[in-house]
């Protein structure tokens, strides 16, 4: 079993609230992330400044970066805001995971052995993230 990094829950900081799956920039890439950024902040009427939060960058170096103007190198905000879309809030567990581990955890099977890790997989049975199937894709 791998380790997974987890941060505490910013319960606004969701970028899933409204299924990104029917957004036109998605999944998000290197190659789209600033079109990605640009429709998440009109799809979810957030302002630039909380979306470097979100990513742990100042306002000012997101704004260069999109606009084009950024003398630094953009590959590390665009590293840090395609990691940010690739997370989800874990309702259940009040942190965010990444999509792959929710996946993996909500389509697995019941873990009858461990009643807290049961209650954790029954809590994803009923959650938005969850994924129609295997082969359904990702949450």
């Amino acid at each position: 079993m791998s380790i997974i990094e987890t941060t505490t829950i910013d319960t606004a900081a969701d970028a899933d609230t409204q299924n990104p799956q029917d957004w036109k920039h998605y999944p998000v890439t290197a190659a789209n992330w600033i079109d990605a950024c640009h429709e998440e902040k009109e799809k979810l009427g957030i302002s630039y400044a909380k979306i470097a939060r979100r990513i742990g960058y100042a306002r000012p170096s997101l704004s260069l970066a999109l606009s084009g103007n950024y003398t630094g190198n953009t590959k590390t905000i665009a590293d840090a805001y395609v990691t940010y879309r690739k997370q989800v809030a874990c309702p259940y567990a009040a942190e965010t995971v990444s999509r792959q581990y929710c996946h993996d955890h909500a389509l697995a099977d019941a873990p009858t052995h461990n009643p807290a890790a049961l209650r954790h997989w029954r809590a994803c049975q009923g959650c938005a993230y969850k994924p129609d199937s295997e082969k359904g894709g990702q949450s």
